[in-house]
């Protein structure tokens, strides 16, 4: 049994890779504007531009997804870990280094969107590494509970991105205002502001030692054991060749697949929204971005940030499938409001449309975006969690991508309304799809190994989700 000490050292380890996350994810929403002001005509970045810079991190995620899932069960989670974060300090470091002198709009783009793929496949290892590592160790509290608070740190690094953007526009007010190429500082600043937790953790990722179920279920390497990756093969393929396993990775990946194209459509794009809703806008282009920073701060601290914490504690009391399912519909529900109230004809105050925003952002945390990273986790044996877990993971940042390319075009064709109206009939078909998903809450893992879970979990219908 690991000391209390020891269990700390590996949540902050861990998080560390999901605060980057939060972090990088967001403040390319931040930087985007800046670069329109520096590099392109009529201050503003093209939709397909910045529809390119905002997906390349997803690309790469998707990459690094399935890549190291899959090694992660082939050589183990110890050798390996460490290794995604140093591609995610390079390619963050290779992004500030973007070249000073009269660059072309083109080329900015192209730098920038290839090494955030770089970034990216760093990223995306960190999801089946970390989130595997934190449903075999020890846990601090519950499993639920420890998977979730690795997790939540994604919320802390998109309220740090936030925070540390406005401070440095404060700092540079004067100067920017003088001359408006002095926002190079802020946005190389900000992105490199967001590596240095990385840089202070690196060294105990790379020496953490490997989880217990892993020696015990796969291979420990400890003993001389090795594992081929023709051996992953069979034990994957026999695993899901029965449809009542496949199922369960066809409903992991196709609920997070849809629930990240809502997810990712309304927060890689928080900057546009702020704007159509009146809050962003400003007099000069130092205003605006302040303005934008000050609405992410007040959207995240009402809705997205406390809605992580509240979604650490929803699984063990009312179990996964519901907390996943009920908030899907909830979230339906208030975007379908949302759709109405953007019109024109609504008439609807800033300050209303501001409350419908935060609260759709606290509903989304603490279920679906939980949820689909708690769930693959658990509901696979560790044989096949890494690959699995990755195939899931990927699927949802194909929906990413599908956004990050797509929303600017298609918000320009539909308005807003529009796009909140198709986000909530996508978060109906992810709430249906979630009755493929047997429940995990109270199954050991000692369950799963075991091919016990469909037997001790309750029969998945609309039942179910009533029962106390």
């Amino acid at each position: 049994m690991a000391s209390l000490g020891a269990k700390l050292r590996f949540m902050v380890t861990a998080g560390v890779g999901f605060f980057a996350d939060g972090y990088l994810n967001l403040t390319i929403g931040l930087v985007i504007p800046i670069l329109g002001y520096i590099y392109f005509q009529d201050g503003k970045v093209p939709s397909v531009q910045s529809d390119i810079m905002k997906g390349g991190l997803s690309l790469g995620m998707v990459a690094g997804q399935l890549l190291f899932g899959v090694l992660s069960d082939v050589w183990g989670r110890h050798t390996i870990y460490g290794k995604e974060l140093l591609l995610t300090i390079f390619g963050t470091l290779m992004v500030i280094l973007l070249p000073w002198n009269q660059m072309s709009p083109r080329f900015v783009t192209a730098w920038i969107a290839i090494f955030r793929v770089v970034t990216g496949v760093g990223i995306g290892a960190d999801y089946p590494l970390s989130s595997s590592l934190s449903v075999e160790k020890s846990p601090f509290g519950s499993r639920a509970m420890q998977v979730l608070t690795v997790f939540s740190n994604i919320g802390l690094g998109n309220i740090a991105a936030s925070l540390v953007f406005l401070i440095l526009l404060k700092a540079f007010e004067g100067s920017i205002a003088n001359n408006l190429s002095h926002l190079e500082w802020v946005w190389r600043l900000l992105l490199g502001i967001g590596i240095v937790p990385a840089v202070f953790t690196l060294y105990a990722r790379l020496t953490i030692t490997e989880t217990l179920p892993y020696k015990q279920y796969v291979c420990d390497d400890t003993a001389g054991q090795k594992r081929t990756f023709k051996q992953q093969w069979e034990d994957f393929r026999e695993y899901f060749c029965h449809w009542k396993h496949a199922k369960v990775l066809f409903a992991t990946a196709a609920s997070w697949f849809l629930f990240d194209i809502a997810y990712y459509g309304i927060n890689l794009n928080q900057s546009i929204i702020l704007a159509r809703i009146g809050y962003a806008n400003g007099e000069t282009p130092w205003r605006t971005l302040y303005n934008t920073a000050v609405g992410n701060i007040i959207i995240q601290a009402a809705g997205y940030l406390p809605g992580f914490y509240v979604g650490i504690f929803l699984p063990d009391r009312i179990g996964r499938v519901r907390q996943q399912f009920w908030t899907c519909i909830m979230v339906r529900v208030l975007h379908a409001i949302w759709a109405g109230a953007s019109t024109k004809s609504a008439h609807t105050p800033t300050a209303g449309l501001m409350i419908i925003f935060a609260l759709s952002q606290f509903l989304l945390t603490i279920g679906p975006n939980c949820t689909t990273f708690l769930i693959p986790a658990e509901v696979f044996p560790t044989r096949v969690r890494g690959t699995a877990y990755g195939i899931s993971a990927s699927a949802g940042k194909c929906g990413a991508i599908i956004t990050s390319f797509a929303f600017g075009t298609v918000e320009d064709e539909m308005g807003l309304e529009g796009v909140l109206g198709l986000f909530s009939g996508i978060m109906l078909l992810t709430a249906f799809i979630t009755l493929l998903i047997p429940e995990t809450k109270d199954q050991a893992l000692e369950s799963i190994e075991k091919d016990e879970l469909g037997k001790a979990a309750p029969t998945l219908c609309l039942s179910y989700l009533y029962q106390r």
